[in-house]
């Protein structure tokens, strides 16, 4: 039996690639006994959790003090994966196939989150001088554990009501969320820390979601649906044990009342060019992106006949891409121009309609002729997530961070709430005229091309200033 010295030492004779894929393997076990100098040896398992434990923060670049932030952040991304692919690939095509829900009833659930972005302010507002944990905790518990009830649930609209009831009570933890990242990870390693712990998630992600697909036929989403939330309640528990920094006397007298704070946060758009040029850019493509959620579940649905357990093949292709591509774009949005990664994204994410355009020409496309719109949601959601993250840090006044994040939601919000509705209207509407559904995704497709150039016009005049 090897030695641990030996172990360790072939375990550093790696490459680095090599390093970081033994890493990721082993990358739950990091816990806050990394700061150790001594393990006992234990043999050959022993020696590799010692190679393991001292090279992942070499690996990555891990500070100190993130450590344990960053350990029980990946326990909670874990779990939140699980309860991620347990659910949400299934969300719009059970409503549709099982349930037969309506245009209007979709279109609402897919505008659920955006219709809470639109109260970020006040929520942004509510944390003031206060601890920022309890407005991520809380609402996750609570959101997510309303899935429970899914296992009474027979008609369209209580499961209407159901999912868009949990949508908008995760969305007051946006401001929150983003004032502890800001605290916990440092400015030049805060993607990559980001991006390994959403590589977990999609490992989860993709593992849930072939078991669940499998499982969801008929009434199935009544047990798996909380299950996964059960799973959903833990990542929030984990995450609860990250230590975050308690508000400053400053923040606490500083504190604003609702009507000096929303004006406040108003007068950012006129004082901040830069930033009002960039949530205009994002606002334009997300039209765009918007009009697709409500489209694409009932294009499968009704014109390719997809299942859940179609659905499910098509996540595990895109976790597979969504997960490397964070391993990618952690590491870009820490060196690169996180507008120029948005462009990128847009360009890519701009493939989904167009895949869509060509199955829908095929006549009878299989599941494989969706594949590349799979890999490029992949590809884009791990690229833009990031890159929308540091890009409003990036803007924003250390001191008002959670008021830049809460407006960014907000213009997030009026977008989301009405796209939604506009693309299942306009599914609808085509199909009762039997109007080729082609024009529609071109539309998208124009909308996303004009946020991208917005956003090279943006880049440009960042440089000049």
């Amino acid at each position: 039996m090897w030695s641990r010295h030996s172990v360790y030492v072939k375990f550093m004779g790696l490459t680095g690639k090599r390093q970081r894929a033994l890493v990721l393997v082993g990358f739950l076990s990091v816990s806050q006994q990394d700061n150790q100098r001594s393990i006992p040896a234990r043999g050959l398992q022993t020696g590799v959790k010692l190679g393991i434990r001292r090279t992942v923060y070499r690996a990555f670049e891990v500070p100190g003090k993130t450590r344990g932030a960053w350990s029980r952040d990946a326990w909670a991304g874990f779990f939140c994966g699980i309860y991620i692919g347990g659910i949400m690939p299934f969300v719009l095509v059970v409503a549709r196939k099982q349930l037969h829900m309506s245009e209007a009833l979709i279109g609402l659930m897919v505008a659920a989150p955006f219709i809470g972005n639109l109260f970020a302010l006040f929520w942004a507002n509510a944390m003031e001088g206060r601890s920022k944990m309890p407005f991520v905790v809380w609402p996750c518990i609570i959101g997510r554990a309303i899935f429970f009830l899914m296992l009474f649930v027979h008609t369209p609209i209580w499961y209407a009501a159901i999912v868009t009831s949990s949508q908008f009570l995760v969305t007051i933890t946006s401001p929150a969320y983003a004032s502890i990242m800001k605290d916990i990870y440092p400015d030049k390693l805060r993607g990559r820390m980001m991006g390994y712990v959403r590589v977990l998630i999609a490992l989860a992600n993709v593992v849930t979601a072939m078991i669940a697909g499998r499982m969801l036929s008929g009434d199935g989403y009544r047990f798996v649906f909380p299950i996964a939330a059960a799973f959903g309640i833990l990542s929030t528990v984990f995450f609860r044990t990250i230590n975050v920094s308690k508000p400053t006397v400053e923040e606490i007298q500083g504190k604003k009342k609702t009507h000096e704070f929303l004006a406040d946060a108003i007068k950012i758009l006129g004082q901040d060019r830069l930033f009002l040029w960039f949530a205009l850019s994002v606002f334009t493509y997300g039209c765009g992106n918007l009009l697709l959620q409500p489209i694409i579940p009932i294009f499968q649905v009704d014109k390719l006949n997809f299942g859940p357990k179609d659905v499910s093949v098509l996540t595990l292709v895109f976790n597979v891409f969504w997960m490397f591509s964070y391993l990618y774009w952690g590491r870009r949005v820490d060196t690169s121009n996180p507008l120029k990664i948005i462009i990128i994204n847009i360009l890519i994410n701009m493939m989904i309609p167009l895949n869509y355009i060509i199955a829908g020409s095929l006549g009878h496309p299989t599941i494989v002729a969706l594949f590349p719109s799979a890999a490029a949601l992949g590809i884009s959601a791990a690229g833009i997530e990031l890159a929308y993250f540091n890009a409003v840090l990036r803007f924003a006044d250390p001191r008002r961070i959670s008021t830049y994040m809460a407006l960014f939601s907000c213009l997030l919000g009026i977008r989301g709430t009405l796209a939604p509705f506009a693309g299942a209207w306009a599914m609808k509407t085509f199909a009762s005229n039997h109007w080729n559904i082609g024009y529609l995704f071109g539309i998208t497709m124009v909308l996303m091309l004009l946020g991208m150039m917005m956003q090279i016009v943006g880049m440009r005049n960042e440089r000049q200033n």
